[in-house]
């Protein structure tokens, strides 16, 4: 019952607060555009627009000219008066301006002199057609009526003087393209305003978590606190669970670094007490303490690297920057390469050489580079290729002839004790820190690090390292 309720307080939540919801502006946007497009239409049929326009007349005033018309014959034939004078009577004086029109235009009359805005030949295009509303910038007519009068034959119209045309008629007397001008002008603005309004913390959303996505766990959307919509609600949700992100993996990455420190102690003591248990050990027992002595080794390795990568994630390794040679590194890394693949029966295939100096740390390239082909040399079923060419940045790549890597997998490979395999034991996986220190190595050289499989099977990783970048 309760749940119900709290629905339907939800449900009309906005009928209390409604400038909090997107359904409250879209509606105002709306009918903003709406009055704004009336508005401007309204204005500018109101500003003097050469056009006529008429429409068909029926019902009283029909009526009332046809017997206007009539009188006016009955009156000339009685009394014998001129259709001048017929205008002059004192009845007629009260009606709206009446106009004769003549097929010669000078003896055409008026029942009184219209006023100097008001020009009555725009309605001579309609003597040969039935009775009309005739509607003008400036006046209406209606007419014409024909009559036939002792001076010869007219066409009689009352001409309003004092009303503007309606609105939808003035609307009706504007050019087609101005109409339709107004119309897109009044809404592209008003569109863009809203949408401006709309889209700016979406993209600033788009943003933050495209950043994020790519590991900078400081991006945070630029929301306005004041902003109290969904918009505004989304955006400040998203800026707690990147601050909670944040801190989770920065607590993550530390209390690994910390558990890493502190293992290093009771591992040294054991590697000592292993020692002198040599020294004092039977011949038979040897076996068991040169195997504790190199898993503990196994073990401290481990721990290094674990360090190695809390500190290069964290951005607190240090670098001893040189000036080095590319070729003397390549070809110190090559040589051992070439001796592990040898007692792999594996070949290496070098093609072109990096005759470039950089400014680098040489032993933590040296190691990024190692792991990569250590890597490529396990996976790899019969030969490793080595590419080295220079453009603008040293491009390496290195490729192998195995299996490849699951797609999915792809984009994790790089991440600490990430390994492709089920399997946990480290003749099959490894201990998934090798990749993960290269990329962040190569990072810390302002470079990167991308991977992709082969059309032809294997596994590809493309390293761009900048020559005149310093890290």
């Amino acid at each position: 019952m309760s749940l119900s309720k709290e629905n339907k307080t939800t449900h009309f939540a906005w009928l209390k607060h409604p400038k909090s919801f997107l359904f409250f502006k879209i509606f105002v946007w709306f009918w903003l555009t709406v009055i704004g497009t009336i508005t401007s239409l309204v204005f500018l049929s109101n500003l003097a627009i050469n056009q006529v326009s008429n429409e068909q007349l029926q019902g009283p005033m029909l009526k009332n000219l046809e017997y206007a018309a009539k009188s006016f014959e009955r009156i000339a034939l009685k009394h014998k008066k001129s259709a001048a004078d017929i205008l002059q009577h004192p009845r007629l004086a009260k009606r709206k301006l009446l106009y004769l029109n003549s097929d010669q235009p000078d003896n055409s009359i008026t029942s009184r002199p219209p006023a100097s805005d008001i020009d009555l030949s725009l309605v001579n295009f309609t003597k040969n057609m039935s009775p009309q509303v005739i509607f003008t910038e400036n006046f209406i007519a209606f007419g014409p009526i024909k009559t036939t009068l002792p001076e010869g034959t007219f066409y009689l119209y009352e001409i309003d003087e004092n009303n503007q045309p309606p609105f939808l008629i003035r609307l009706k007397l504007m050019p087609t393209w101005l109409k339709i001008a107004v119309a897109l002008v009044a809404s592209l603005a008003l569109s863009f305003v809203f949408s401006r309004n709309l889209i700016a913390p979406i993209n600033h959303l788009k943003q933050a978590a495209n950043k994020l996505s790519q590991g900078d766990l400081t991006a945070r959307a630029n929301i306005n606190e004041n902003r109290q919509d969904e918009l505004g609600i989304l955006g400040r949700e998203f800026n707690s669970m990147a601050t909670q992100i944040e801190q989770l993996i920065a607590a993550q990455k530390r209390l690994l670094a910390d558990i890493s420190h502190e293992l290093r102690s009771p591992l040294t003591r054991l590697k000592m007490a292993t020692g002198l248990a040599q020294m004092q050990a039977e011949d038979e027992n040897q076996t068991y303490l040169l195997r504790i002595e190199k898993e503990a080794n196994q073990l401290d390795k481990m721990i290094t690297d674990v360090l190695q990568v809390s500190r290069l994630e964290a951005k607190s390794q240090p670098l001893s920057l040189h000036k080095q040679s590319m070729h003397v590194i390549i070809t110190h890394v090559l040589n051992d390469a070439q001796f592990e693949a040898k007692q792999s029966n594996k070949t290496l295939h070098i093609d072109g050489q990096l005759n470039v100096d950089i400014n680098c740390d040489e032993s933590l390239l040296a190691s990024a580079l190692e792991n990569i082909l250590r890597n490529a040399i396990k996976y790899a079923a019969q030969s490793i290729s080595i590419k080295l060419t220079l453009t603008d940045a040293i491009n390496i790549e290195i490729s192998d002839d195995g299996p490849g890597v699951e797609p999915q997998n792809l984009a994790r490979l790089c991440e600490p004790f990430f390994r492709q395999s089920d399997a946990r034991d480290r003749t099959s996986g490894g201990t998934g820190l090798g990749l993960a220190i290269a990329k962040n190595a190569i990072a810390a050289h302002s470079g990167h690090l991308t991977l992709h499989n082969q059309t032809q099977g294997g596994l590809s990783v493309h390293i761009v390292l900048p020559i005149n970048e310093q890290p």
